[in-house]
This record gives C-alpha cells, structure tokens and sequence, in this order.
C-alpha cells in the first residue's frame, strides 16, 4: 500500500505569514498529503486546532524580548526603519538553532516548500538533499525590473518602459545588495559553515525547481526576469483567530447591526504593537468625519480600557473575512494578508505602510483603482481626514473595489497551489 506523500511547510513572521500556510496545509491535506508546518512556537495551539501537525521551529516573541532586550514595539519600530535588523537580530542569530529542529523532519519529506525569508528550511533541504520549492506571498520579494517593488528609500521606476529603465532597476537592485551585505553576511557565513554555496539576494531564498505566487494576478503577474517554473495562483484565505471556526465577537456583531457600515481600522498582528497613537487619531478622524468606527487595537493595547462613545468600538481581532465585507472603507497597514482580505471584501481602502513590502502592496492598490494609500508616519488627523473624505465621497473607489472583489472572489490560491506542488512530487511517491 503506498504511503501518503510527506511535505514539509516552513514560514516565519506574523499572522499575514502563517495564514497562507495554514490555508496551504489544509488543501494538501484534504489531497491526502501528511503535512508538517513548522514555524514560531507561539502559533503551536493555532496551527493543531486547524488540524495540523505543527513543529515549534526558530524563536518566540518572548525570546526575542529577552535576547534584544526590548518590548515587542521597540522592535517593531526597529523593524520598520531597518530591513538589516530583520536579517541581523531577527533571523541569522537563530538559523542554526532551527535547523537542528527541522532536519530530522525534513529528512523523511518528499517536498520542502518555504516562504522567502525561511533560510533555515532551505538549508536544511539542501543538507538533507529533499526537493525544496519557494512560495512569494507578494510581489515585493520577486524583485523584478520590469514590475520592481515601491520601496521606502530606493528610488527605482517603478513603471519602465524601455530596456533602459530595466537596466537602472537592476542597478539599484545591486546597490541594495551592496548596502546590505553586511547584514546578509553572517546568513551567507553559516551557509558556507555547511558547505553550501548559495547566493542569497534582497528578495530571499528562490528555487529553480519552483515558485509559486500565493497572490492575485491582480496586483502582479509573471515577469520575464522572475525565477523558472513561477506561477501565480491567487490568494489564499485562512483567518480565523484560534485555528477553529470564524466568528464574529457577540460585543462586534452588535455594534455592526446598530446602525451604518463603520470605518474599519487594523494594523495586522506585528505592527498592532506600536498602533496607540494610530489609532487615537483614527478615533478624532472618525468622529469629525461623522462616521462610526471598529478599530482592531489587538489584545495588549489600553485602548480596550478607553470608552469613545457609541460609535467606536476597539476589539483585540475579529476575522477579516467577516468584518471586512460590512465596513464603508477599510483603513489597514498593508500587510499582504489584510490587502487580500480587503480586496475580497470589496470596499475601499485606505493603505497605512509600516515596514517592508507594505508600501508596495499599497501602491499596487491605488494602481488597481480600489484604494489610496499614506505612509505611517505621515497619519496625522488632517491627512486622514482628506483621505477618508475621498473614499467616502468618490463612487470610482467603490466601484472598482467591488469590480477587483469580483475577480477575488473566483481565486482559491491555496487550492490551486496544492495541486500545483501535488503535479511537483517525485515520480517515486
């Protein structure tokens, strides 16, 4: 009797990470695949409540706080204002770690497959000699010419035209490299620790076997500078709070039903931590706009304690595919996760970038039509007001947000990269 193929999925990073993986495992395992998604320890319950098997792999929060010796928002700004600290004091200190913890699974895998930044699955699949296969969860990490990311300080063109424009993007592409080396030095140090030579670049770890885009068409499509074998097959969708049933909190379901459709104000999982003064200002943008608000704050902030009156309610979460859909705008930090969920929503949004691909993804967004988009830092009252007002005021916003939502709405990227990677196994299983 055959066995069931084994495939190993390895993602680090927040919520907008793990809920694609989830939503991948479960399709692979309604295929019959034995799945084994290994990530941070705190997602443990979550992932084995979906009806997953889990392997605590790499750091914890709490283990980040203690070796940096800061709070979870003072690495978040860090974060944000540094992509060399990620790479530094967020993922080379704890590569080796992991891969003590992944190898002896990876080894009995027929596939590996990881999201970009997972270098310890990588490693381990070229140790362990098991076929290894990337997903991107947005184009940001693809890092093409022809479609290059909006970065925070890199001043690429972002729509060339002539082979020219490519050829510049490919130089700024090569001087970030440059600036960065010395961050991605000491992950280069233990892959050469191993004997593994490998070139590892802005966007991450990539595989010649294959890369599946776990985003809509959408936002962004292949491109001839992507890497061999690259398909994108639409978003995926996982979110609920802890891996069981999604629910809306009886307190949310409410306030919904009392009265007009609310603004919906969220910063995701990570950047939540250092959301106080957003969301204040959220609350006086809301209130002068005479609208009624929902503000995801998350479960640590004090803005649970605060009473702001009737019309505005701060929940620690609520699942995006329920809360979403019944907002008039949808105001959120850009996260690939939450930039899914609002285009399946159909409603406008307005894109607030902290760090990292976020200032693409809301950029692809007002490209598309659906949305506008301001950086964090310059979300004050004033600004959010005459932005709001916009998307409240314009049609255009709403019609092409429910024109996208349309095209959304027929993707099941998790489905079809199953299938994909089902196609990719060794002929042998």
């Amino acid at each position: 009797m055959p066995t069931a193929p084994q495939i190993v999925l390895t993602t680090f990073g927040s919520l907008g990470d793990l809920h694609p993986f989830m939503a991948l495992g479960l399709a692979l395992k309604r295929r019959g695949v034995s799945v084994v998604l290994a990530s941070h320890p705190d997602y443990e319950g979550k992932v084995e409540a979906a009806g997953l098997k889990f392997l605590a792999c790499g750091p914890s929060m709490e283990t980040y706080r203690q070796n940096l010796g800061i709070d979870a928002a003072q690495i978040i700004r860090h974060f944000s204002q540094d992509h060399g600290f990620m790479l530094k004091h967020l993922v080379a200190p704890y590569i080796e770690q992991g891969l003590s913890e992944l190898r002896p699974i990876v080894r009995q895998a027929d596939l590996v497959v990881s999201s970009s930044y997972a270098y310890t699955a990588h490693l381990a699949a070229r140790l362990e000699g098991r076929p290894f296969s990337t997903v991107a969860l947005q184009p940001a990490v693809m890092l093409s010419a022809y479609d290059p990311p909006k970065l925070k300080d890199a001043p690429l063109v972002l729509s060339p035209r002539t082979e020219l424009g490519r050829q510049y993007n490919r130089a700024i592409f090569w001087i970030g490299e440059k600036k960065l080396s010395g961050c991605l030095a000491p992950i280069r140090a233990i892959y050469a620790k191993y004997g593994i030579n490998m070139e590892i670049s802005l966007g991450g770890v990539q595989s010649d076997r294959m890369t599946l885009g776990l985003y809509s068409p959408l936002i962004g499509d292949v491109a001839p500078d992507f890497p061999p074998h690259t398909e994108i097959v639409g978003f995926p969708f996982f979110d609920s709070e802890d891996g069981r049933r999604s629910e809306l909190p009886p307190q949310l379901e409410a306030f919904l039903s009392a009265g007009q459709a609310p603004l919906v104000f969220s910063l995701g999982s990570t950047a939540v931590y250092d959301g106080e003064d957003f969301y204040r200002t959220a609350v006086k943008a809301a209130k002068a706009l005479r609208q009624r608000a929902v503000l995801l704050v998350g479960g640590e902030s004090p803005l649970l304690n605060d009473d702001f009156g009737s019309d505005i309610l701060c929940v620690p979460y609520a699942p995006h595919s329920l809360l979403m859909p019944r907002a008039r705008v949808n105001i959120h930090h850009g996260g690939i996760g939450s930039t899914a969920q609002a285009l399946r929503a159909g409603r406008p949004q307005l894109v607030t970038p902290v760090f990292g691909d976020q200032f693409d993804n809301g950029r692809r967004i007002e490209r598309l039509g659906t949305g506008l988009s301001i950086t964090f830092d310059r979300w004050h009252k004033h600004s959010a007001i005459r932005l709001l007002d916009r998307l409240l005021s314009d049609p255009a916003f709403a019609h092409k947000a429910e024109a996208a939502s349309a095209v959304v709405a027929q993707e099941d990227g998790a489905e079809r990269a199953a299938e994909r990677l089902m196609q990719s196994l060794p002929v042998t299983v």
